[in-house]
């Protein structure tokens, strides 16, 4: 089963502007697993260049990865209440049963990024991140 998520990232300073103007709001991407498959639970316009937040929850009985070669090369932090990670080099953590995983990061750019469980070949999932152009 595979899950495709989409994030529209806007090029114009209004968006940046309009971020400001809020506050220092969070970008986040909320992904779920349940039956051994990836779903999206909540997503919106992300801006490039600034941290996001993938929150993975694993609602299963049994424990999963989330993998990508998009966290390779970028600093990562990613956190559950039993670990805490850090640094670069992280290709990806393990959710266990029931808990919750926060992985945080900067997007550098537009382009696909596809993540899967190495446990369970038949998860699979991608992120595509577009620019949009506003006026």
């Amino acid at each position: 089963m595979a899950l495709i998520c989409t994030a529209v990232a806007s090029s114009s300073t209004e968006a940046q502007l309009q971020t400001q103007s809020q506050g220092s709001r969070e970008q986040r991407i909320e992904l779920v697993i349940e039956d051994r498959t990836f779903f999206m639970a909540k997503s919106g316009p992300i801006q490039l260049r600034a941290p996001l937040e993938i929150i993975v929850e694993n609602r299963d009985t049994v424990r999963h990865g989330f993998m990508s070669s998009m966290l390779l090369g970028l600093l990562v932090s990613g956190e559950d209440d039993q670990i805490v990670m850090y640094g670069k080099g992280v290709e990806g953590c393990y959710v266990n049963p029931g808990r919750t995983l926060v992985i945080l990061f900067s997007t550098e750019g537009p382009g696909s990024f596809p993540f899967h469980c190495d446990l369970h070949e038949r998860m699979k999932g991608e992120l595509s991140i577009v620019e949009v152009p506003t006026v």
